[in-house]
């Protein structure tokens, strides 16, 4: 509040010493205007700056909470409030999130064999979908026909990239992870920053896909010994 009055209060000055006639105070009025308005500059610069430090050991301190939760392979998003963990030793699919960097960090561990669906979603448009091979439907709705969805298409852009599983946790039966969200922004498929989404995306997708079809192949020998 303080920095607009500076820079208002500034410009007044401003204008009054372009409508005054007298020399003497033109020159003075202009002066304490030009203080003014670089003061409230100059304020508002180092306020700036004080909220980017505090803002980059906030989010520092986020990836390294998440960091120090035990795991073997790790995806962070790139504001912090997310991760995706996997820890084989346990045999575990990690989720660590929260909505603020001043937010407690919320930790959702699923056992891999709860794990019953995992798809890759443009828009909430299918891409890809791995499912437990129990699960007769999904609760993630069914696939629309693919012929309908390009005709539908108008232009090749997407404005967001996300994977999202089918769990056994009944707090949050339906997990997401986002890869890529642009907003109202959407961007064309030929672009780097999509093309990296999707090529990472794709790699955790394949990672959840052969951990749910493992649990499959290793019900198969208990299946035929009953």
């Amino acid at each position: 509040m303080k920095i607009i009055f500076f820079i208002l209060l500034g410009i007044i000055y401003l204008f009054l010493a372009n409508a005054i006639e007298l020399a003497v105070i033109k020159q003075l009025f202009f002066l304490i205007g030009l203080a003014l308005v670089s003061i409230g500059i100059i304020r508002y610069i180092k306020e700036r700056y004080v909220e980017s430090q505090k803002y980059a050991q906030m989010k520092e301190a986020s990836e390294e909470e998440m960091k120090a939760i035990p795991h073997t392979q790790c995806l962070l998003s790139e504001d912090a409030l997310k991760g995706l963990l996997l820890n084989e030793h346990t045999n575990m699919l990690i989720f660590a999130q929260r909505e603020e960097l001043e937010d407690e960090l919320k930790i959702i561990e699923i056992p891999f064999s709860k794990i019953y669906e995992v798809a890759m979603m443009e828009d909430e448009m299918f891409v890809l979908r791995t499912k437990n091979y129990l699960m007769s439907s999904s609760l993630l709705g069914e696939e629309e026909d693919l012929a309908e969805e390009e005709e539908d298409e108008e232009d090749d852009t997407v404005s967001q990239l996300s994977l999202k599983f089918v769990v056994d946790h009944l707090s949050e039966p339906i997990l997401e992870y986002i890869f890529m969200d642009q907003g109202e922004h959407p961007i064309a498929r030929d672009e780097e920053e999509y093309e990296e989404s999707m090529e990472l995306c794709e790699k955790w997708f394949q990672k959840i896909s052969v951990i749910i079809k493992r649990h499959e192949l290793e019900r198969v020998p208990i299946r035929h010994w009953q």
